[in-house]
């Protein structure tokens, strides 16, 4: 095993790559829980792949890592949430556009349960039944998805935002999707993604690093999983313009939605990946978080019935600003708002030393946090592939002048607006 320390937050990372190519991750802090998670490095954003040395792209529906995450809790003579449940565990997973994750935390019978955790993502068991069966059920769960305003107008921004990138389908996928994943997309997909090459193991809390790295490499010492897969994604040119910069939507409702993307071409001229996206992340939130001039507007106007909500993600070679935000009745005040208060280039200094401040505290509350130490080294490994154990002095050495130099330049003309507007009579 290779100790990693994030410096200055006293926490010491164990990992190891197993011979079938897991990577391990081991974090021991003094709490009286445990949480462990594996990830497969696939999420709802990857639909065109295929295996070195073949010769042509396999295309699966969209939805299908999702359906994949749901289908691996049935069993053919084992239920795993009832073990977990038995020995006093919560357990959960979930699909990102990038990710599904299996995870549980819990302290009594730490072994039976990761033996379970581990049994369960590598135990597939589809059969035509059972696949038609979960149709149902995810196909009810994206229903309240098509009912929901907010995921009508994200969805629809989505679309219009991108035009050949896969990232445009939504993680559950359309109805008809759904209804048309089989059995053997599902194997196809499982045999491809969830290789433990593919994969990450990562634990904290109060465990014997020793002992805990011994249960694992025994558990996989009895298991055959072949060679390491070396995965190719299609790659696909995107446009820098969005595909479709205003759509009204009606539908029986009392207020009005807006969801809007501002697709930002990535600035090439800072090489630290982790540096662009703090930076990224302090710029919203310097203009839109409690911090902002920007809320107390928000909070005082009667025409927002809901704070500006906004996130950042990197998408292909682009940065995704995404804002959400309900009103009563003017919607292109609240459009014209967050355009003017983005293309402001203005920024406080004293702001900017208070939201570094908040991150700083954060980062180190986060290490306190069994879920959260896990999240954070998933995280890095997708983003950085590796983990980033300056992060600390990275933030304490944000430098002002940097960040406006960094944000100056970027492009905020591509943007796609989504409104949600009530049907004629029902206000």
């Amino acid at each position: 095993m290779k100790k990693l320390s994030y410096e200055k937050l006293d926490l010491d990372i164990y990992t190891e790559t197993l011979k079938n190519g897991l990577r391990v991750f081991l974090c021991k802090i003094p709490r009286n829980e445990i949480h462990a998670r594996m990830t497969a490095m696939f999420g709802g954003s990857t639909l065109e792949f295929k295996l070195k040395g073949e010769k042509g792209f396999t295309k699966v529906p969209a939805g299908i890592a999702h359906f994949l995450e749901h289908k691996m809790f049935e069993k053919e003579d084992y239920d795993p949430l009832q073990i977990y449940e038995r020995n006093g565990a919560s357990a959960n997973a979930f699909t990102s556009e990038f990710i599904t994750s299996y995870h549980f935390t819990g302290v009594n019978n730490f072994f039976e349960n990761l033996n379970n955790l581990l049994r369960c993502v590598h135990e597939p068991y589809f059969t035509y039944e059972n696949v038609e069966k979960e149709k149902g059920i995810i196909a009810q769960e994206k229903k309240e998805d098509l009912d929901s305003v907010y995921y009508i107008v994200h969805d629809k921004a989505l679309m219009n935002t991108f035009k050949n990138l896969d990232y445009k389908n939504t993680v559950l996928g359309s109805l008809e999707d759904i209804a048309s994943i089989t059995k053997e997309d599902l194997y196809n997909t499982y045999n491809t993604f969830y290789h433990p090459s593919n994969m990450i193991l990562t634990i904290s809390g109060n465990i014997d690093i020793d002992g805990t790295m011994k249960f694992i490499k025994d558990y996989y010492s009895r298991h055959d999983f072949g060679k390491a897969k070396e995965i190719e994604i299609k790659e696909k040119d995107e446009p820098t313009k969005v595909v479709k910069e205003k759509e009204i939507i009606y539908k029986e409702n009392q207020t009005k939605e807006i969801y809007i993307n501002y697709k930002v071409k990535k600035n090439n001229k800072l090489d630290d990946r982790y540096l662009s996206r703090i930076y990224m992340n302090i710029y919203l939130a310097m203009k839109f978080s409690g911090l902002s001039e920007l809320s107390d507007i928000t909070t005082k106007d009667k025409n927002f019935l809901s704070g500006i909500n906004a996130r950042m993600e990197e998408v292909g070679n682009f940065y995704i600003l995404s804002f959400n935000v309900t009103v009563k009745d003017d919607t292109d005040m609240a459009v014209k708002l967050i355009d003017d208060t983005l293309k402001d280039m203005n920024f406080d200094e004293h702001r900017f030393d208070l939201i570094k401040k908040a991150n700083l505290n954060s980062l180190i509350l986060s290490t306190e946090n069994v879920g959260e130490i896990c999240s954070m080294i998933v995280n890095q490994m997708r983003l950085y592939n590796g983990l980033v154990t300056n992060m600390y002095f990275k933030l304490f050495n944000l430098d002002f002048d940097a960040f406006k130099n960094f944000i100056k330049d970027i492009d905020l003309n591509n943007r796609c607006v989504v409104i949600l507007e009530p049907k004629k009579g029902d206000n």
